[in-house]
Order: C-alpha cells, then sequence, then structure tokens
C-alpha cells in the first residue's frame, strides 16, 4: 500500500510536526527577542481586544462579522478586528506613549500564498518621534528576526537579501519608480488630488491589473 501524499497528511501527523518544529523553535525565539527589544526602549506591551464595535474603513480589508447577546437575548453587531490600530491610538491619546502588541487579528476574502485569514500582527507605537525613527526600528527588528531564526540570508522567489545590510532609503515616488516603473507624481493633478485615469494608464503599461471602476486609491493600492 503507498504511502499517503504529503499533501493529504494533516498537520500534526508526527512526521509533518517534526518538519514543522524547527519552524516552531524559530518563532518562538523571534518572538522573545523582540520582546526584550521592545521592553529595553521602555516600550509596555499592551493586548488589544480582538472584538471591537466598527471593523474599520480601510477600502480593500474586510472583516469577519458576528454579534454579541444580551442575557435578555438582544443582539448587537461586532467584528473581529484587522488590526489593534484603533485600540493602540486610544492608548496614546490617554497618554500612552511607547507600546507594542503581538495582535491576532483576522482579515476575511484573504487567502493565498502571503495571505492566511488569522496571523500574527506585531505592531509598535512611538508617540511624538519621527518617520526616521520608526525606519530603523524596521531595519533592526528585520535584522534581529534573522539573528534569531538562524540565518545571514531571507529568500523568496528565486531573490535573496541580506537582512543586516544598511538599508536603502526611498521616497514613496521613487519606490513607485524605481520598483513598479511608474511615475507617481505624473499622476497628481495641480490640486495634489490623483488623477484616476492617468494611474490606471501608467499601472497598465507596467503589467499591473486595473478594474474599470478602480478609483485613484485602488489602483495605488493595486501598485
Amino acid at each position: 500500500m503507498s504511502p499517503v501524499p504529503p499533501f493529504l497528511s494533516p498537520w500534526w501527523s508526527p512526521d509533518r510536526r517534526a518538519d514543522r518544529r524547527p519552524r516552531l523553535e524559530a518563532r518562538g525565539r523571534i518572538r522573545r527577542a523582540f520582546r526584550a527589544w521592545f521592553e529595553a526602549r521602555g516600550f509596555t506591551e499592551v493586548e488589544a481586544a480582538a472584538l471591537q464595535v466598527s471593523p474599520g474603513n480601510e477600502a480593500h480589508l474586510h472583516a469577519f462579522a458576528t454579534e454579541a447577546l444580551s442575557l435578555q437575548g438582544d443582539a448587537w453587531p461586532l467584528y473581529l478586528h484587522t488590526s489593534p490600530e484603533f485600540a493602540c491610538k486610544k492608548l496614546l491619546a490617554s497618554g500612552e506613549t511607547r507600546i507594542f502588541d503581538f495582535a491576532r487579528v483576522f482579515r476575511n476574502r484573504e487567502r493565498g500564498p502571503l495571505h492566511h485569514p488569522e496571523f500574527t500582527l506585531l505592531e509598535w507605537y512611538r508617540a511624538g518621534e519621527g518617520w526616521e525613527v520608526l525606519m530603523a526600528d524596521c531595519a533592526a527588528l528585520l535584522a534581529l528576526a534573522a539573528e534569531a531564526a538562524g540565518t545571514r540570508t531571507l529568500s523568496w522567489r528565486g531573490r535573496t537579501c541580506d537582512p543586516f545590510a544598511e538599508p536603502r532609503r526611498l521616497t514613496l515616488a521613487e519606490a513607485f519608480r524605481d520598483l513598479a516603473g511608474v511615475d507617481l507624481l505624473a499622476t497628481l493633478a495641480p490640486d495634489g488630488t490623483g488623477d484616476a485615469a492617468s494611474l490606471a494608464d501608467a499601472a497598465r503599461s507596467a503589467g499591473i491589473r486595473v478594474a474599470p471602476d478602480d478609483t485613484w486609491s485602488d489602483v495605488f493600492s493595486r501598485v
């Protein structure tokens, strides 16, 4: 009798469990390293509630809806949060200055090689500090994650990068121009508003699919 193909074997199979154990251990090391890094810099760990009264207003994120029942049986809608952003910003408004959250978040209509309906999202906030500091945080955390995972390179789809190298810093317009071949600034009207048709034409020329009813913001997100 032939063995069960790997893709039919459940994830709790001992054979597959052995294959995945190193990833589980690496994930734990990365999380511990991140927590120590933040705590050493005066951050407070928070845990935002997953159930919220508003799903958020991001155009391309879709929330899971549920309902809460009172003791009398009355129902009102609630949503699983797509990020802890709203709750964290309430904490900032209350006076917190440095916070981080390993949040379990939920996003509907997402399933693919890079997306899952439920995942862990790390968010951190520094009140009153410049964006340059946050860029430095990102570079430091990327290197820290690679170190904790025990690797010197990151690879994806035949491309590799050195997480310990000094990162290139570029503007949003430079990123569109150099990485997508789109002149973003040329799609703006004199008053600063976006011209959807102009950006859609540029996106199509760069090989990016757009829909007839896409707004400028929609095409921006696609790019």
